[in-house]
């Protein structure tokens, strides 16, 4: 399938929440990952705009490239919610946010503690959002969620954003 668009997103371009957030960590090559807790919901946040390539025809996707320090087994849960905001909205961007019903998956871990595993989560609930809105993502581990059984921290390498035709 061709891809309308493909925007990747890295650890230096999210931010987290501010009560429950995902840990800006650098492992010793000096590669910056954040750092999911395995008993908490945390949480971190990416805003763009979305670009004229969007054209709402295709499947909007994010896809999670993701590892563990330590684990080399179980099922990661992580949840996608979009929030998109066209201009003259009426949402007040200081005080208020209109995110969608997040969109989540679980993926199996590589078999291998520190290698990279991918999942990627189809944004069905994606807040009517078309080209040119302010676009903003949370990422969330569902680490309280029974569903996510890996022990231990998983580390966000990167997001890519993209939608298939």
């Amino acid at each position: 399938m061709a891809d309308n668009f493909r925007l990747t997103f890295t650890p230096n371009m999210m931010l987290p929440q501010a009560t429950n957030g995902a840990t800006f960590v650098v492992h010793s090559l000096q590669r910056l990952a954040l750092a999911f807790d395995d008993t908490t919901n945390e949480t971190v946040y990416l805003q763009t705009v979305l670009p004229p390539a969007y054209t709402g025809t295709g499947t909007l996707k994010a896809r999670l490239l993701f590892y563990s320090a330590s684990a080399n087994s179980g099922d990661a849960g992580w949840q996608v919610a979009v929030e998109a905001v066209t201009p003259a909205d009426t949402l007040d961007l200081e005080t208020a946010s209109s995110f969608d019903t997040a969109n989540g998956g679980t993926q199996a871990l590589s078999g291998t503690a520190g290698d990279l595993t991918a999942i990627t989560i189809t944004l069905t609930n994606k807040d009517s959002c078309a080209a040119g809105d302010s676009f903003r993502i949370g990422i969330q581990r569902t680490a309280a969620s029974p569903t996510d059984t890996v022990s231990g921290d998983l580390y966000l390498n990167s997001l890519e954003l993209f939608e298939d035709e």
